[in-house]
């Protein structure tokens, strides 16, 4: 007990009776000290940072004990922001006393709203995901559901593009997670009976026939009373002080006397409304109005908006009016509040005082520092130039030449497949207009990552990769499947290659290595068995295929293929797009094949200095020896870089005049003198009153507890 006693006397000695400092024998507390570490505890940990600290409670002391003796209280702007503050506080305790006190929901309403609203809000109904596929006939219903239940290789995603009848057939037939009563009633009874997983028999309705296939099932979830306890809370409360304001400020109103002109503002009147017998007039309104930051002030700067403000104004009236009857200008709290605003409102108007108010500036010196400082606001030549980039210079040539022509030629997008020894099946269904050639070739598409190679040039078919057959490639792989092999190319131009395929069986890693220039790992049953998807087919593509089998692809006509015999496999090539010629802005060209960053701005490079960083010295010089609209030649990066750029503007070197930058220049000095003023004005106030620091770094080392509280280990058992 007698300890406990003493620590407590300890605390209340060094929280209410401790000095940190004196100022001309006006104590500061620690306690002071504490509340204000309080608010930032981790910004004071170290003990320079209290020392800051308190320099600048000494501080504040000086310039308020100055601000009482120099009547900055009869200040204009000192007046009005007190008399702001004390309105704002006696409005806060209105509204806590007659609002917010009253809308706390009670446990009986909590309830009543909960079972109110069970079945809407805090129930989630039972929901089924299905996917269906739709057709004309029940026969041909039949036929699909035992192919997707009987062929494992059947993709029902792919069926559904190429034959449902559905509008949601580009979705795969998805229909998403739906609840009871938002679909029609045969879908919904099917899709709710069936298991995940399960394809529905035909379903018979007023388009067709439906299969369905469920992938996902979620329960009903009712969410328990204790569960939404606090947002029911919340929300009922929220309720509650809506309604209760709103009746609050009705009672008001009805109580007042009103009297609003709505055509004053319009009419340019000055009495723009009276409430209580107390004038809103049109000063009243401009001073609002400009307090807005201009950022937002447009948007009440019309008659609409200016009707609102005088709303708000009328409104304010009303309360300040009761709560002067309330005499809530008397409650500690607000005494408090009005107090402590009054005594840094007193401080900023002392400081606004002796040194924003006494700065003088005039033309002559704004000239001086303009000479002076003239460096500052010279502006370097700059260009705003675009980028086209490519990984080869064959392909940036052909890039530029079209960008300099402003003009696509023709151009193609298509498919491949290598078909080892002319297999006829897949030959006849590559070559079928009735097969849908992406789909195909999805089946011959490459391995998935990580045993592909990465960074090959890739197409891709529905949501498998096929390499590249229009880009040069030393090795791609491995392939799937070792049955037929896919390729792809978009924008392929007559002028353009598509490259042999070079079949590489890989059997060892060790081969893998030495095909891809890098050091042979060592053989292990382990690694072999880790890394057995990264042996197979691969291919290599370095041999361009004739130019005229590239130019007749063009020439197809209603031929939906071409193929060539390369040894003894098939090569057949199908075009799956073609655009014809057209105009084309730089800016198109290098969204639609430029290969940097800049292609999704069009290849837009902004303003270049001739000292910029960001960029290749190569490209900024090009930029610079341009013309306006002028092509530079293509330019070497680095091996897998190549670019060219255009000139789109050029603004030669500047220096801004002084009238542009005058303000800039008055405030820089302004504030610059004002911080001047301050600091000496501290320093005078510090030398002319007495400062005695009693704050040591040993006060804030915390004391260890009596012996006697000490806790012990508990007893073993």
């Amino acid at each position: 007990m007698k300890s406990a006693t003493s620590s407590i006397e300890r605390c209340f000695r060094k929280n209410y009776q401790d000095r940190v400092a004196l100022v001309d024998s006006y104590p500061l507390t620690r306690i002071e000290l504490d509340d204000r570490i309080s608010r930032n505890p981790a910004a004071y940990e170290q003990y320079a940072k209290k020392q800051e600290l308190l320099d600048t409670m000494i501080d504040n002391r000086l310039l308020y004990s100055a601000a009482l003796t120099t009547g900055v209280t009869h200040d204009s702007a000192f007046m009005s922001g007190l008399a702001e503050a004390r309105n704002r506080a006696m409005f806060q305790e209105w509204y806590e006393r007659t609002i917010n006190a009253k809308s706390e929901p009670t446990e009986k309403e909590l309830k009543a709203s909960y079972k109110k609203e069970l079945a809407t809000k805090y129930t989630t109904p039972e929901k089924v995901h299905a996917f269906q596929i739709q057709v004309a006939t029940k026969a041909e219903a039949d036929s699909i559901r035992k192919v997707l239940t009987s062929d494992t290789t059947a993709v029902w995603d792919s069926i559904a593009k190429q034959i449902s009848t559905a509008p949601d057939k580009e979705k795969g037939g998805d229909l998403g997670l739906f609840a009871r009563g938002s679909q029609p009633l045969p879908i919904e009874q099917a899709a709710f009976k069936l298991k995940v997983g399960d394809i529905s028999q035909p379903i018979s309705t007023k388009d067709g026939f439906v299969i369905l296939k469920v992938t996902e099932k979620k329960p009903k979830v009712v969410r328990t009373f204790a569960d939404v306890r606090n947002q029911l809370s919340a929300d009922t409360k929220q309720q509650n002080t809506t309604r209760i304001y709103d009746e609050a400020i009705a009672d008001l109103k009805k109580r007042a006397t009103i009297t609003s002109d709505t055509t004053a503002i319009a009419q340019g009147k000055d009495t723009l409304a009276v409430v209580n017998g107390i004038v809103i007039d049109k000063a009243a309104l401009d001073s609002r109005l400009n307090a807005i930051p201009p950022f937002y002030r447009s948007q009440f700067d019309t008659p609409e908006g200016k009707n609102r403000i005088l709303d708000n104004l009328i409104l304010e009236k009303l309360l300040l009016k009761e709560a002067e009857t309330e005499k809530l200008w008397l409650v500690n709290k607000v005494v408090d509040q009005v107090l402590t605003r009054s005594a840094s409102l007193l401080i900023d108007t002392y400081k606004r005082t002796m040194t924003t108010d006494k700065v003088v500036l005039d033309s002559a010196q704004l000239m001086a520092d303009y000479k002076a400082t003239i460096a500052d606001y010279k502006e370097p030549a700059k260009v705003h130039a675009r980028e086209i980039t490519a990984t080869n210079r064959a392909r940036a040539e052909e890039l530029r030449n079209w960008a300099a022509a402003g003009r696509l030629p023709a151009m193609m997008n298509g498919l491949a497949l290598l078909i080892p020894g002319l297999r006829p099946i897949f030959h006849a269904k590559f070559v079928s207009q009735t097969v849908k050639t992406d789909s195909l070739l999805s089946e011959f598409a490459l391995a998935d990552a990580p045993a592909r190679l990465p960074g090959r040039p890739m197409v891709t078919a529905l949501t498998k990769n096929l390499a590249d057959l229009s880009a040069s490639a030393e090795l791609t792989g491995p392939y799937a499947r070792d049955s037929g092999y896919g390729f792809g190319f978009n924008d392929l131009s007559k002028q353009g290659r598509l490259y042999e395929p070079e079949l590489v069986p890989v059997e060892r890693l060790s081969q893998l290595d030495s095909l891809l220039g890098r050091p042979a790992r060592p053989e292990s049953a382990a690694a072999a068995a880790a890394d057995s998807a990264k042996l197979g087919i691969y291919v290599r593509l370095e041999k361009p295929l004739p130019a005229d089998f590239v130019t007749g692809l063009f020439e197809l006509g209603d031929v939906v293929s071409k193929q060539i015999r390369l040894g003894d496999v098939v090569l057949a090539v199908r075009p799956t797009k073609k655009d014809t010629a057209q105009k084309a802005t730089f800016a198109d060209i290098a969204k639609r094949f430029s290969n940097s960053s800049s292609r999704w701005s069009g290849g837009d490079l902004y303003w270049l200095t001739q000292d910029d960083k960001a960029h290749d010295e190569k490209l900024v010089k090009a930029a610079f020896d341009l013309s306006k609209g002028g092509i530079s030649p293509v330019i070497k990066i680095n091996d897998s870089n190549y670019v060219f750029v255009t000139l789109e503007e050029k603004k030669d070197a500047v220096t801004r005049p002084f009238s542009e930058v005058e303000s800039k220049i008055d405030n820089k000095l302004r504030r610059a003198m004002e911080k001047q003023m301050y600091d000496q004005m501290l320093k005078d106030l510090r030398a002319r009153s007495k400062i005695e620091i009693l704050m040591k770094e040993a006060d804030f080392v915390v004391e260890p507890l009596p012996e006697e509280t000490q806790p012990t280990e508990p007893k073993q058992q």
